[in-house]
């Protein structure tokens, strides 16, 4: 229980920095970025956050069951525009993975010199 307590307090540190200098980013990404320096900087133990964690990863599904929901009431609109949600998927599938490529092999190159 103390684990899911210090995940919480990390997003909702996050929630709080965002609504208080009123930048434009999710407060959850904000807190996980926290987290993950507290967790490299040694502040918050991994440990202590391990069973939390792994409780939240083996019920993932879950919280995707508001996107299906989603999906299914406005199923109308998603067949109307099936061809244009598509495509705009696609493209940027291949969009991100075309810059996560290029931004790869420039790591490399720098990381070899």
């Amino acid at each position: 229980m103390r684990g899911l307590a210090i995940i919480l307090m990390f997003q909702l540190a996050g929630e709080i920095l965002v609504t208080l200098t009123g930048i434009p980013f999710p407060g959850r990404v904000l807190g996980l970025l926290l987290l993950w320096l507290a967790l490299t900087r040694g502040w918050v133990a991994a440990e202590s956050i391990e069973a939390a964690a792994n409780f939240l990863l083996q019920n993932l599904t879950l919280f995707f069951t508001p996107i299906v929901v989603g999906a299914v009431v406005y199923r109308e609109v998603l067949a109307a525009h099936w061809f244009a949600i598509s495509l705009g998927l696609l493209l940027s599938t291949a969009a991100g993975l075309l810059v996560t490529g290029k931004v790869a092999q420039r790591l490399e190159k720098v990381g070899s010199k």
